[in-house]
């Protein structure tokens, strides 16, 4: 998934951190830290991180549950695929050394 399509959760507003920091491509920890601590304590900072963590876990699970029909139908369609893509091999080998023959005789 592109992360510019991401959707974070909205997250409260006295966070101490805007959640869109996470979101850049050149994100890093340290120097996420290293920002923040210079306006609000660490304690502060941890204490709303596990905050947005815990919204984090709310969201995913929530996501998960709303196409879970989907999660399971998939995994549901894919029994029995091992065997049909077996199957396919020996005429695709096949097609393979007609298409040699093919560019050979042109």
């Amino acid at each position: 998934m592109e992360r510019s399509r991401m959707n974070l959760p909205k997250g409260l507003d006295t966070l101490c951190f805007d959640k869109d920091e996470f979101m850049k491509e050149d994100f890093d920890v340290d120097h996420f830290v290293s920002d923040y601590r210079k306006h609000v304590q660490l304690e502060e900072l941890r204490g709303d991180l596990e905050l947005y963590y815990k919204l984090l876990k709310i969201a995913m699970v929530e996501l998960i549950n709303k196409d879970y029909a989907d999660f399971v139908n998939l995994s549901t369609n894919l029994v029995g695929m091992d065997k049909a893509l077996n199957q396919l091999s020996v005429p695709l080998g096949q097609l393979r050394e007609v298409l040699s023959l093919r560019s050979s005789v042109s």
